[in-house]
């Protein structure tokens, strides 16, 4: 083993151009947080005012940075007895200390500021940990990869080894596979079979935001659109700025697209999977086998017609809204699929597995729902003479039903001996595995209306998140209950 040029047993510091990392990201949060200040000063106020405000964000700013910079120089890590111990803290000093053995993943960032320095953002994520213990704005490039080396190599030394095609305990660079990348073409496909509803209603709440905050920072939006010229809202006036909003929508889903996915490589090691990508900002993400508690591939329309799928590896977390903590990678198709369940799970032929519906009632009981609330804002609509109300109402009411109806048609649900397997989606179809031993809680609920009617839902609980069987017999939830539970008691497998 090629031993390291750097000497992590004694105080270690982050590179100098963390000091520039974590000046911009202070002007970056005060800038953000105080927006709507600085759309008072530009649209009006008076003058004293705002050089009140510039002189605050002038003295917030320096005393952040001060602070920021101070906290730099008492701030380092050291490597002793198996663990990685970081000192920090200016008032009262701070000391984590983690072992090795609780280290999941080290994982890379590198926007274009580091990639100018040749530098790297490191995040040490640990199990059970709420959020990355260890995080440096900016490490060197060849410290940062001989720390996750030396990570690495003590692990090996500490866990047991199954694989053979391995160069040996000591080598503790893995070696990696390249399950699957995207060309330019597959890029441009993946970016114009986004989700273009997602966009543009994230072009609706940024202009709505606008709007909100011009009215309470004082200007009278009303007054100066009665200087715009009236367009009567005719059906042509309709689809054209659908169409605008349309095209908008395409042109934001490709650009996030391409800048979060450029130049992505899937890779595959001995014991887990990675992935690299992004444009301005280099990702590495990590995830190990032991860690992922189960996956999921879904398509659209779009995808559908070109052959792609977007496959999810969701990995444990402490908390279920941390997404950050799942691999996401788009433009899958089967066969890469069928590689990553077959490296996970083994060789599994899902269309042999007894699939069953849930019951129609999920689909009868909210369309009456539904139809009840439509009813009532049609006759409120209709005695206060507000007839242009109910033709809108009655497509919402239309498209929720219709929709509900094609999720009740897809949602099914199957398991064997090891897997469990759920099929649903609504505009296209989504799969989601997992297996019976990641299980950390199952819970079987029923509502009044359930109740009545002798069913249930079945709430399955991992560290990764739940997932919801909804609407099945209680009888078959028991039953799922009982097999579930004796599995996950019987199998003496580590979750982690």
């Amino acid at each position: 083993m090629k031993k390291s040029e750097f000497d992590f047993s004694v105080p270690n510091r982050q590179s100098y151009v963390a000091i520039v990392m974590i000046l911009f990201k202070t002007v970056n949060i005060v800038v953000r947080q105080l927006f709507p200040v600085l759309v008072v000063i530009l649209v009006g106020g008076s003058k004293q005012k705002g050089d009140y405000i510039i002189w605050f964000i002038v003295a917030v700013s320096t005393l952040t940075m001060v602070y920021s910079i101070i906290n730099f120089f008492r701030t380092y890590f050291i490597v002793q007895n198996g663990e990685l111990i970081l000192h920090t803290g200016i008032f009262s000093r701070k000391k984590i200390s983690i072992p090795f053995a609780r280290i999941q993943t080290i994982n890379f960032e590198q926007n274009i500021i580091h990639q100018f320095f040749s530098v790297l953002r490191i995040k040490v994520d640990t199990a059970g940990s709420e959020k990355n213990e260890f995080e440096f704005h900016a490490l060197e490039t060849a410290k940062a990869y001989a720390l996750r080396d030396l990570v690495l190599a003590e692990k090996q030394t500490l866990e047991p080894i199954h694989e053979v095609n391995i160069t040996g305990i000591h080598s503790y660079q893995p070696t990696f596979t390249n399950i699957m990348s995207l060309s330019p073409t597959d890029l441009l496909k993946v970016g114009l079979t986004e989700n273009h509803i997602k966009s543009g209603g994230l072009i609706f709440l940024f202009f709505f935001w606008i709007y909100q905050n011009l009215q309470e920072v004082g200007v009278d939006v009303e007054e100066y659109s009665e200087e715009i010229p009236e367009w009567e809202m005719g059906l042509y006036t309709i689809i054209f700025f659908t169409t605008v909003l349309m095209i908008f929508s395409v042109i934001i889903s490709l650009i996030r697209s391409v800048v979060k996915n450029y130049d992505l490589q899937f890779l595959r090691s001995y014991r887990g999977f990675k992935i690299v990508s992004g444009l301005f900002t280099k990702r590495e993400v990590s995830a190990l086998d032991h860690k992922i508690q189960h996956i999921s591939w879904s398509d659209n329309l779009l995808k559908r017609w070109i052959g792609f799928k977007d496959l999810s590896l969701n990995q444990a977390s402490s908390t279920e809204i941390n997404a950050k903590q799942n691999i996401r990678i788009p433009g899958c198709n089967t066969l890469h699929i069928n590689e990553v369940v077959s490296t996970l799970f083994g060789k599994t032929d899902f269309d042999h597995f007894e699939m069953k519906g849930i019951d129609k009632r999920y689909f009868i009981r909210f369309s009456l729902i539904v139809g009840i609330l439509i009813l009532v804002v049609i006759l409120g609509a209709y005695f206060i003479e507000q007839l242009d109300k109910i033709v809108p109402a009655l497509i919402v009411g239309i498209y929720f039903i219709v929709t509900r109806y094609i999720s009740y048609r897809k949602k099914s649900f199957g398991h064997n001996h090891e897997l469990v397997f759920i099929k649903g989606g609504v505009f296209g179809d989504k799969a989601e595995v997992l297996p019976m031993y990641k299980i950390q809680a199952l819970e079987i609920h029923q509502s009044p209306y359930q109740r009545s009617h002798q069913l249930c839902s079945i709430s399955l609980y991992t560290a990764s998140g739940r997932i919801k069987i909804p609407y099945i017999p209680i009888s078959e939830g028991r039953n799922i209950s009982d097999t579930f539970i004796y599995k996950v008691e019987s199998d003496k497998r580590k979750w982690m």
